[in-house]
């Protein structure tokens, strides 16, 4: 849920664009799975207007498309699509933690420290959420203390494309219980050492992009095709 609506009454229509939203960023709907809008009825118990208004914000923030005759369907990430977000996190990402490493409190450092310390078991379902909302709130952090509005925009949105495919595809056996990789993302933010941060961001971000490809290689399948159900 965002930030700026905790605490917040959310309507019918809110509460089911942020339910459905966090179960497609999270991959717990499937990249190219077809749902109606009588199948989201039963599922929230709602009427057709809120539902509709969810949809229609799900449709601008890019994660579903409409198909017609059958209803509406999860976007797929290509692999271009794929690599232009990462050179998007790379751009406003490496911006945000520069901005944001003189305003850093200790305080932010305490927090990044327990988002960083999620850790994510491999075959538990509430293991994921937790991991991945902990790993995207970690990042939204950074962009919210460089105090630019429109970086903390393109984070979450960034984000909200990109996370589905990051830890997807993942195996027990070859990645085990997986951990953030933050630390030298900390440690630069902790010296307030902005063009550090800038760096240590970058190269958080190229790992992360070579263990999906690396993922990608060793189930031999595109993209679109990697889910959290393998």
């Amino acid at each position: 849920m965002n930030n700026s609506k905790a605490g917040a009454k959310l309507s019918l229509g809110e509460r089911v664009y942020e339910d459905l939203r966090i179960a497609i960023t999270l991959g717990e709907i499937p990249q190219g799975q077809v749902f109606n809008e009588a199948d989201l009825i039963a599922r929230y118990k709602v009427s057709t207007s809120p539902l509709r208004e969810a949809l229609t914000r799900l449709r601008q923030d890019g994660l579903v498309k409409v198909i017609p005759r059958r209803g509406y369907a999860v976007v797929e990430l290509t692999l271009r699509d794929f690599h232009e977000l990462v050179q998007m996190r790379m751009i406003n990402e490496g911006a945000a933690a520069e901005l944001a490493a003189p305003r850093i409190t200790d305080q932010h450092i305490r927090e990044m420290q327990r988002l960083s310390s999620v850790s994510l078991a491999i075959g538990n379902t509430q293991s994921y959420r937790n991991f991945m909302q902990a790993n995207q709130a970690f990042h939204e952090l950074i962009a919210s203390i460089s105090e630019n509005s429109r970086l903390v925009k393109a984070t979450k949105q960034t984000f909200d494309e990109i996370q589905r495919v990051l830890f997807a595809g993942l195996s027990e056996i070859e990645d085990g219980d997986l951990k953030h990789d933050h630390d030298d993302i900390i440690a630069a933010l902790a010296r307030r050492d902005g063009p550090a941060a800038r760096k240590a961001v970058i190269e958080h971000i190229k790992q992360s992009r070579d263990r999906v490809v690396q993922r990608m290689l060793r189930h031999d399948r595109p993209l679109e095709n990697i889910s959290l159900a393998d």
